[in-house]
């Protein structure tokens, strides 16, 4: 897989931009610019979560991550900045082994417990968090205890706000495990020597370890068994990683924005290169059935899941991804019936190849459209994929049959000109045959080369049968009129009366 080190900055162009808020009457909001930034990401998008208690170096990890020293807006003073959730509105590019080209997306909270927050709240913003994201990064100060593990009974909380689907009540946590994300917990200034019995232990093995149930002795044993049960079947892929302090100086650690990375403690930078290595490497787009996340869902997502905490309702996994493929198929849709309607060239003759070559063209344009802006492999798109294809039949056909009625009505219009037109060559004073034929053959040249259609010379024909003289004296008439004309056995005008089916 293509990994970008240290030593290879990403394209970070790009700044921090609120998604999500609480309005003056209590209500999530997202805001429409940052929506816009995400519909404008093409492809598939991964995301990174970071959430953590409030003022303990959440957005400057993920600062770190860009490789950027200030980006999201740090605290220095003990009150947080961070409120609701933020993304960086420039998401960095990646590729996977296949090839396949897709993007990862920053994603910042305020602290789960920020004083001025109700739990209702932090809950919601802790679960759009967990539910949107690829991975969630919980980034605290010190070791793994009880205190840092009683901060996670969000997450029993989250358990009883989401549903997997709009028909079941409440979903156990293992069930919600199929949606969740990879689960990163970040130790911040970690001092502990990692060692069991003279052997080193993993960061992982010591997470593992921590949510080990505890012994139980009594209801608040119950409870801490319950927040680690809940942990581990809502995030069944986990890992940890410990970081030491930074720098020594308790006055440039409040002003990490201020300081390059290169100026950190040594064993720092070699810690947090092997996390960005792992961020980036395995945060992959979320999928659910056979629907990638895009920008264009994550934001669909995001507005179908306030909608429900807004009316008070559980938000739904299942039935939020089918409700935005609906909405984004129907949308693909409409665009794909544009394309079509304005790629069709009209210019092109009312004659079936002509008129088959130009619906196919357009019809390869539009099938193009639709596959550009439709999402997954759902009942939704096979849906609207069939009803695309109706559409152009339907509309081929009623064009079709437009334009012949139209080549009709010109070609009736053509001959009574032509008709027109003989009668006055035949009333001349000095008429003879070589004039009138010379009249009629250009006459049906002019026919030929400007009148299209399926009757084209059948309606030629039945016109020259009801206004002429009968096909075998013409047929004489015209091949000794033209023998003393031009020497031709068979000129241009006996050939054209001819393919009229004339004779």
């Amino acid at each position: 897989m293509m990994i970008r080190t240290q030593t290879e900055p990403l394209d970070v162009n790009g700044k921090p931009m609120r998604f999500i808020y609480r309005d003056d009457n209590g209500k999530l909001k997202m805001n429409p610019e940052a929506v816009d930034a995400l519909k404008r990401i093409k492809g598939p998008i991964g995301v990174v979560y970071v959430c953590g208690p409030a003022c303990q170096g959440k957005s400057s990890i993920l600062n770190q991550i860009l490789g950027k020293s200030n980006g999201f807006k740090l605290a220095s003073n003990g009150r947080h900045c961070t409120k609701g959730l933020w993304i960086w509105n420039a998401p960095l590019k990646r590729t996977a082994p296949d090839g396949t080209e897709y993007s990862v997306l920053l994603m910042d909270t305020e602290g789960i417990d920020a004083y001025d927050q109700t739990e209702k709240f932090s809950t919601q913003i802790f679960s759009l968090g967990v539910l949107l994201s690829s991975m969630f990064i919980y980034n605290q100060m010190g070791s793994i205890n009880e205190a840092s593990l009683d901060h996670l009974s969000l997450i029993t909380e989250m358990t009883k706000l989401i549903q997997t689907r709009a028909t079941c009540g409440k979903d156990i946590a293992s069930e919600l495990g199929h949606f969740s994300p990879i689960f990163v917990w970040l130790l911040r200034d970690f001092y502990l020597d990692l060692t069991e019995n003279n052997t080193k232990v993993t960061p992982k093995d010591y997470l593992e370890k921590a949510l080990k149930p505890v012994p139980c002795r009594g209801e608040e044993d119950t409870v801490k068994n319950k927040i680690r049960d809940s942990l581990r079947a809502l995030f069944p892929v986990r890992e940890c990683f410990t970081l030491v302090r930074p720098l020594n100086n308790e006055s440039d650690l409040q002003h990490l924005d201020l300081i390059s990375l290169e100026k950190f403690h040594p064993e720092f930078q070699s810690s947090l290169d092997a996390l960005r290595k792992f961020v980036l490497e395995r945060t992959r787009p979320k999928q659910v059935g056979g629907t990638t996340m895009t920008g264009t869902i994550l934001a669909g997502l995001a507005k179908s899941f306030l909608d429900s905490l807004n009316n008070g309702a559980a938000p739904a996994i299942l039935s939020s991804w089918q409700s935005v493929e609906e909405l984004e198929c129907r949308r693909a849709y409409d665009i794909a019936i544009e394309v079509y309607l304005s790629a069709f060239d009209r210019t092109k003759p009312a004659e079936e190849v002509s008129l088959r070559e130009a619906h196919d063209e357009a019809v390869q344009k539009s099938v193009i459209a639709f596959n550009e802006s439709a999402v997954g492999a759902s009942s939704a798109r096979q849906k609207y994929e069939g009803l695309l294809h109706n559409f152009f039949t339907k509309a081929f056909e009623d064009y079709k049959r437009n334009a012949f009625l139209e080549a009709d009505l010109k070609c009736l219009n053509a001959i009574q000109s032509m008709e027109k037109k003989l009668i006055v060559a035949c009333q001349v004073p000095d008429a003879n045959t070589d004039h009138v034929v010379r009249i009629f053959d250009g006459l049906l040249s002019e026919y030929e080369a400007s009148i299209h259609g399926p009757t084209k010379w059948k309606m030629l024909s039945s016109f020259l049968r009801k206004r002429c003289i009968s096909p075998q004296e013409a047929k004489e008439r015209l091949r000794t009129s033209h023998k003393q004309w031009c020497g031709m056995e068979e000129p241009p005008l006996y050939q054209r009366m001819q393919r009229a089916g004339y004779y």
